[in-house]
């Protein structure tokens, strides 16, 4: 039941442009709530080639993070911080961005964490490259088990 479906779906897919599954893709990896982990399932599933989910699902994501930064930092430079807050966020700084969002990109929206964390006034650039890095990391590891689930079902 489930094959015929995927074989179905695949075989529409496989109609159109190439360009056009390559923007579905970078489109439903920019949706924070989805990102590039299910636009790598979706594009796994639709059987577009995996190097193109992969790219065009992370693109995706990254733009979102990299949008999410830019606002939230617009947002934290207006705030003021006390002493206090700047000592706990130069310990966030040196140990934790790439951790918390290594971590967090599992069960929130790496671009709403790099949002936040951008607009607590934490270094950008680390978050920005934490957030790419998680991901491409994410984004892969979604693709890989769809791939091998695909090769278990069908």
């Amino acid at each position: 039941m489930f094959e015929d479906l995927i074989q179905n779906l695949q075989s529409f897919v496989d109609t159109l442009p190439m360009a056009l599954q390559a923007l579905a893709l970078l489109g439903i990896g920019a949706v924070p709530v989805l990102e590039g982990d299910v636009a790598a399932l979706i594009g796994m599933v639709a059987g577009v080639p995996m190097v193109l989910t992969i790219i065009f699902a992370a693109a995706g994501t990254i733009l979102a993070t990299m949008a999410a930064v830019a606002w939230g930092a617009r947002i934290g430079d207006k705030r003021e911080k006390g002493d206090r807050e700047r000592k706990i966020m130069a310990r966030v700084e040196k140990w934790g961005i790439p951790i918390a969002m290594l971590i967090g990109g599992f069960f929130v929206s790496v671009s709403i964490n790099a949002f936040v964390m951008s607009a607590a006034g934490l270094n950008r650039s680390i978050v920005l490259i934490s957030g790419i890095v998680t991901a491409v990391f994410n984004t892969v590891l979604v693709a890989l088990i769809a791939a091998g689930a695909l090769q278990v079902l069908l």
